[in-house]
């Protein structure tokens, strides 16, 4: 049987699903509140964009480039505000809020564990930035982008509105690099074993959260295991969405660049070897992995 810690019946973890609806109550039509009630707008199109600002594309000039910031100003304040949340507590926007992450994980649940696709045995890491550089680099040479075409900000929420009949939105799908897109959130997302493959792979927001939760590590809460505690039970790694977790020859280690603080992985360690806590001292460093 497994035992559930005192840690894991309070806090953010046991409350997660909750903070995933309201992720979507205030990101993801028809509700979009939060972009509503701030700007006016119904998507993350626009100025709530939290993708292509960042983009240098083949004969941009600053004063354009700088443009693209003024212009996604609502992404810009996103991104940043989500990249000082992850700084000091990890990467609470992918697990907890973000409307698109979420709403993959919660259709997966419904979707069988048994039918579902495991991407464990894909190498995460050098997927996503590899197609992280890609992204980059593409504009900026003039092979095209991958911002809108394949932007899972804006497939979701159209997936939602075209359930609910929007005629534009339907229109979208018709599209070639949009079908493939929507294959891609199906595939990577609903079938996916934990529902967090095309974040782990695909999402260029989850990759520079990633570099921020690794390089930061040190300074605030993350999920981390205590080897000296850990008896080597494995049940970690079968249920943890984003494949973060890995056995070798030292023990169980956590991979910050993929790690979202869910606390699935607390909840099984029958050991209470797992905690999400701020970085121990150096002459504890060494007992614990991923840090």
């Amino acid at each position: 049987m497994v035992r559930t810690t005192d840690s894991t019946r309070r806090g953010l973890f046991p409350r997660r699903t909750l903070f995933l609806l309201l992720g979507l109550a205030l990101f993801m039509p028809p509700l979009v509140l939060l972009i509503q009630v701030s700007t006016g707008d119904d998507s993350f199109c626009g100025s709530w964009c939290p993708r292509m600002f960042f983009l240098w594309r083949e004969g941009t000039t600053l004063s354009a480039f700088l443009f693209g910031w003024l212009r996604s100003w609502a992404g810009v304040l996103l991104v940043f505000s989500i990249i000082g949340v992850t700084f000091l507590f990890g990467r609470l926007w992918c697990s907890h809020l973000c409307p698109i992450g979420g709403a993959l994980e919660l259709g997966s649940r419904i979707f069988p564990r048994r039918l579902s696709i495991p991407y464990a045995s894909i190498p995460a890491v050098p997927v996503r930035y590899g197609y992280f550089a890609v992204y980059l680099i593409a504009p900026a040479i003039g092979l095209g982008s991958l911002a809108c075409n394949y932007c899972n900000f804006a497939a979701v929420p159209r997936v939602v509105a075209a359930g609910l009949g929007s005629p534009a939105d339907i229109a979208y799908f018709l599209r070639t690099a949009s079908i493939i897109n929507l294959a891609l959130i199906l595939l990577l997302g609903i079938f996916a074993r934990g529902g967090r493959a095309y974040c782990n792979f695909l999402c260029p927001v989850g990759a520079i959260d990633g570099l921020v939760n690794r390089f930061s590590t040190r300074f605030g809460k993350r999920v981390r295991i205590d080897q000296h505690a850990c008896s080597d039970c494995g049940n970690c790694i079968s249920v943890c969405p984003t494949s973060s977790i890995s056995q070798n020859k030292e023990g169980h280690r956590i991979d910050q660049l993929s790690c979202l603080p869910c606390g699935k992985c607390q909840e099984v360690c029958d050991d209470q070897a797992i905690s999400y806590k701020k970085p121990v001292c150096p002459a504890q460093q060494s007992a614990y992995g991923g840090t």
